[in-house]
């Protein structure tokens, strides 16, 4: 008895000395996910006075608001109903501001609907309409040695497709045309113009469309300059791609370069780079490109001078053009303060002594601060509640697909588990064509992750950021190379060990829910279950409804290029025209109203899945595309996660491993 006595506590004691494993962290409340951004954007106004912010409210709605800088009183809300959006704003003085206004129905719908162009003063008085209808209008320059006009360019899509340029009366924005833009040499018209330190408009680009008009493969660029007192010069873009784009950075901290974004001179795996042009001799040199992904953006200085780039190869990553510069100086100590995090600066007062500072990660869904005196000050936060480490670690990789093709993607693992055996959920993104996914903050992701499940996110062939010729390499591979890419992420996270074979659902919106769908059809033994939302299911039903029918000349050329017209070959990729095939469980969620993917296409799915009697569960609710109402992402979510726990859940034993 003595012996035994002895034995039992020995096997005590070494229990207590062995780690305890903690159990996972409590996840963030669904209410959490579903709720609006408490900010989004904020603006100094020039003498460092008053700062313009962007938050939501409920009902689909994102309004400005306008403060002391201290946030201490609120000087003018502006707000345009349920549906509404306002953002880019833009102080034209220290009293009045800019700010686009348009409608927007789903989270996942890009367009922006009716947009118009306000101005207002910062105490709410005098709200102007700029412009509406056919025309894009945009603020060129405030003007800062005119405070009593700002300058702004307005380009009729019906008419003559080229941009006019307006001096507009800050008070009774009374607009006077300004003959400013070189003539185009082509017929066609000026698309862009940029302005240096001084205000004096010293570039403009020349876009000729060519005979066909909604193809880019003959499009030509030419490149207006002068110096501040000479006549117009002209450059034809012309290099080793007959479909080269630009896109305008603007000028440098001295006025000599002008820097922009093309791939004009880039065959192969065209990637975006960074080129300047010395506007004394003429001369265009490449700066920077990275060799697969695009460069995203200009780093800016107090002035709005380029001191460098932005790109994403993999984590977010910074490339300066003038590394001595002070501003530069700054950032570099700014991204010190926050390590792993991202920190940008949004905005400047005139004199550069203040600013506002942004910073975010994937588990920072953004906080804004107030730089001055070397001092950083908490403003807001978007979503205050939001717990670290109630959240996942999203993770850069890179893989091979099957053909030797290298992808770059995501992969978030949920807090407080080990990252071996997890129930999986492979996460599309949508467009499929532009869009891609990006490091950073995800409330969809999130949400997941924080209830236990790992995520993965690929960007396969067809999706934007990695050059032209990437992204093109997806048309005509809907349900194909493209769905091949997915599957090879879903392969790659389970021969690390990450996923746990038997527990692996696929899940994605608007087209990442045509891959969802297309996934269980291609591949009926390696998910458990799909989730679709707002999906595309028929081929043939997109090639005749939705919204980029709106314009039939470009949309025509889309389809032709991205699906072509074989009807049978069309079936053959579209998951409602091969459900018998399907063998995991379905969620299907969709809007009533949705205008870009009707609800026709998932009733149709339906009447498919009913005439074979297959299962599935369905949610419809009175949206657009995507869910914004909050009641509606509470219940979306909830189900959602019901649907997971039920097929894959996190809470289940793991199976034996991998393959």
């Amino acid at each position: 008895m003595h012996n035994a006595l002895r034995m039992l506590c020995s096997a005590c004691a070494l229990l207590l000395l062995a780690p305890v494993e903690a159990a996972p962290p409590e996840p963030m409340p669904i209410e959490f996910f579903a709720s609006p951004s408490k900010f989004k954007d904020a603006r100094l106004s020039p003498d460092g006075k008053h700062i313009a912010f962007t938050f939501e409210e409920g009902n689909n709605e994102t309004k400005l608001g306008v403060a002391t800088t201290d946030l201490k009183t609120i000087t003018a809300v502006y707000a345009f109903g349920d549906n509404q959006r306002v953002d880019s704003p833009i102080w034209v003085n220290n009293e009045r501001l800019a700010m686009q206004n348009y409608r927007n129905t789903g989270y996942l719908d890009g367009r922006r609907q009716g947009r118009r162009l306000f101005v207002g003063g910062y105490n709410g008085d005098k709200r102007r309409a700029l412009a509406e209808g056919n025309y894009a209008s945009w603020i060129v320059d405030p003007l800062d040695s005119d405070p009593e006009h700002f300058l702004m360019a307005r380009l009729n899509y019906m008419g003559d497709r080229t941009i006019k340029l307006h001096r507009v009366d800050v008070d009774s924005v009374k607009m006077d045309f300004i003959r400013a833009l070189p003539a185009p040499e082509t017929g066609s018209g000026i698309v862009d113009l940029a302005l240096d330190s001084e205000e004096r408009i010293r570039i403009a680009m020349e876009l000729d469309s060519g005979k066909e008009r909604y193809r880019s493969e003959d499009d030509r660029y030419r490149l207006h300059y002068r110096m501040p007192e000479g006549e117009w010069q002209s450059i034809a873009m012309v290099g080793e791609r007959e479909d080269a784009e630009f896109s305008r950075l603007g000028f440098g901290p001295d006025d000599q370069f002008f820097y922009f974004l093309s791939n004009y001179d880039q065959p192969g795996r065209d990637t975006l780079g960074a080129y300047r042009l010395n506007l004394a001799s003429g001369e265009i040199e490449a700066v920077f490109r990275h060799p697969e992904v695009d460069l995203e953006g200009a780093i800016r200085g107090p002035k709005g001078e380029v001191l460098g780039v932005r790109y994403q190869p993999g984590y977010p990553a910074v490339h300066y053009f003038y590394p001595e510069h002070p501003t530069v100086k700054l950032m570099q100590s700014l991204d010190a303060a926050f390590p792993n995090q991202v920190v940008r600066i949004t905005s400047y007062a005139r004199d550069g002594a203040m600013a506002t500072v942004y910073v975010y990660s994937d588990r920072n869904p953004g906080e804004m601060y107030l730089f001055e005196d070397g001092k950083l000050r908490f403003l807001a936060a978007a979503y205050p509640d939001a717990d670290p480490a109630r959240l996942g670690v999203q993770e850069a990789f890179t893989l091979e697909a099957r053909d030797g093709t290298k992808l770059y993607g995501y992969l978030t693992l949920p807090p407080g588990r080990p990252d071996q055996n997890l129930p999986l959920v492979v996460y599309p993104h949508g467009g499929p064509h532009g869009p891609y996914d990006r490091w950073g903050y995800s409330r969809d992701v999130q949400f997941m992750a924080s209830n236990g499940y790992a995520v993965l996110q690929v960007n396969f062939r067809g999706s934007g950021g990695y050059g032209d010729a990437f992204e093109k390499a997806g048309y005509g591979e809907w349900g194909r190379a493209m769905q091949d890419d997915v599957t090879d992420a879903t392969q790659w996270a389970i021969r690390e060990g990450v996923a746990d074979p038997d527990r692996i659902c696929i899940a994605g919106g608007s087209y990442g829910g045509y891959a969802a769908l297309q996934g269980v059809v291609r591949e009926p033994d390696l998910y458990q279950c799909a989730i679709g939302i707002v999906g595309v299911y028929s081929l043939p039903m997109m090639q005749k409804r939705g919204d980029y029918r709106m314009n039939p000349g470009s949309s025509n050329e889309f389809f032709d290029d991205v699906h072509g017209q074989d009807q049978a070959g069309l079936e053959a990729r579209s998951p409602a025209y091969n459900v018998d095939k399907i063998k995991a469980d379905l969620l299907i969620i969709h809007g009533a109203d949705d205008k870009r993917v009707p609800l026709a296409q998932a009733n149709f799915l339906r009447k498919q899945l009913d005439a074979i009697g297959k299962d599935y569960e369905w949610m419809v609710r009175d949206e657009g595309h995507g869910f914004t109402q909050y009641e509606n992402r509470v219940d979306m979510y909830r189900t959602m996660l019901a649907f997971l726990d039920r097929n894959i859940g996190a809470q289940q034993p793991a199976s034996a491993g991998g393959p």
